[in-house]
């Protein structure tokens, strides 16, 4: 594999260094889903309100491996970029710090990953369908999939199966905001005793 993965631990994103810690996470959250689900703004909003640290998966591998999530998928191919992502998923739940994950909307088609997500922490689909999700991304030239919505519409309900196997909890995000989203998510954990105040 020609891009390798170098030494966890430098992008990791703290809340504000004036934000309280509030809360401790007992073991890593990972949240997956669709693409427009809301994941990142999510777990950055709810790392920031509870005193955690969030980090995006795919942005980890990008400074990792010095590319872009697209170029690794035009050098080296899916099946490469597919192992880089449970490698890092390995390496973050490895982390000292327990952290808010926010993954890669296709990390759900391997075994690999879908596994170590269950094992390594506590999986959270944010469940979005393909037309909400299309409203929600205001620069689609970002997002080559949504130019054509009903392929979007297809792959999301191929993925939808996979995303169940791996969730441990199911929060639907369709009609919501971020800010109704986050409360839910932060509620979920309490329940489960994975977000603790301290």
């Amino acid at each position: 594999m020609a891009c390798s993965m170098k030494q966890a631990g430098s992008v990791r994103e703290s809340a504000p260094k004036r934000a309280k810690q509030l809360y401790e996470l007992r073991r890593p959250v990972f949240l997956i889903g669709f693409m427009g689900a809301g994941k990142s703004t999510v777990a950055r909003r709810l790392a920031r309100s509870c005193g955690v640290s969030s980090l995006d998966l795919d942005t980890y591998i990008e400074r990792e491996c010095g590319k872009k999530i697209r170029e690794v998928f035009a050098d080296e191919g899916e099946a490469a970029f597919r192992r880089m992502e449970a490698h890092a998923l390995g390496e973050v739940a490895a982390m000292d710090a327990a952290m808010l994950v926010s993954c890669g909307g296709g990390i759900v088609t391997t075994d690999e990953s879908r596994q170590a997500l269950q094992k390594l922490g506590f999986t959270v689909l944010l469940k979005v369908d393909a037309d909400e999700a299309a409203s929600r991304i205001s620069d689609k030239s970002t997002r080559p999939l949504f130019q054509d919505l009903e392929s979007a519409r297809q792959l999301c309900e191929d993925r939808a199966p996979l995303y169940e196997q791996a969730a441990a909890a199911t929060i639907d995000t369709r009609g919501k905001d971020v800010y109704r989203i986050t409360r839910e998510l932060r509620s979920l954990l309490e329940e489960e005793g994975v977000l603790c105040r301290i």
